[in-house]
């Protein structure tokens, strides 16, 4: 038993400077507000920040490397996969390891580029309402359990939701820059 908890102790000083000034990031759009209200009206934000572009605008890159509104919207739905799942592993198995991904890796090979905006503002915002509907059902003290990630450490449902809430409006805000660069 103490070889467990040494080996989740050193997990969660082993923090990767950059997680650390992502995190700090995501906390920094958050400014201190309470997750869940930025996480009930973040998708429709998004989905005005995007509304009324051309599949031609959704596609256009900002600069070379960087994603296209249509591969930050595919983007915001593997996040609402894969943060909805880490929760669900939290809340009903706290202290397991839960599973990294490559975001950028998952945008080219899941062609976010080329996918409908439409549908993945949908699925964004159904996904959504399920993922709220889930960790408002369960008391907040639950909220403390927590999952093993690789490059963060232990993640508790709450910092989840915390950086969830911070995510989305740095991809909102990335949306408008889109929109203020070419003038749309």
């Amino acid at each position: 038993m103490k070889s467990i908890t040494r080996s989740r102790r050193r997990k969660r000083a082993a923090v990767q400077p950059e997680f650390r000034a992502y995190m700090r990031k995501m906390d920094a759009y958050r400014a201190g507000r309470a997750p869940l209200p930025l996480l009930r009206t973040g998708p429709a934000k998004i989905a005005r920040a995007a509304a009324g572009l051309r599949k031609s605008q959704l596609r256009r890159r900002p600069a070379p490397g960087k994603w296209s509104i249509a591969e930050i919207l595919g983007h915001l739905a593997d996040t609402e996969y894969v943060y909805g799942y880490r929760c669900r592993m939290a809340l009903s198995e706290s202290g397991r390891p839960v599973q990294a991904y490559n975001q950028a890796i998952w945008t080219k090979a899941l062609r976010h580029q080329k996918r409908s905006a439409a549908r993945m503002l949908a699925l964004i915002q159904t996904m959504r309402r399920a993922n709220l509907e889930l960790v408002e059902s369960v008391p907040r003290r639950e909220w403390k359990r927590y999952g093993l990630h690789p490059e963060r450490g232990r993640e508790t449902v709450r910092r989840t939701l915390e950086l969830v809430a911070g995510h989305d409006l740095n991809h909102l805000d990335q949306i408008r820059a889109i929109r203020r660069k070419f003038s749309w």
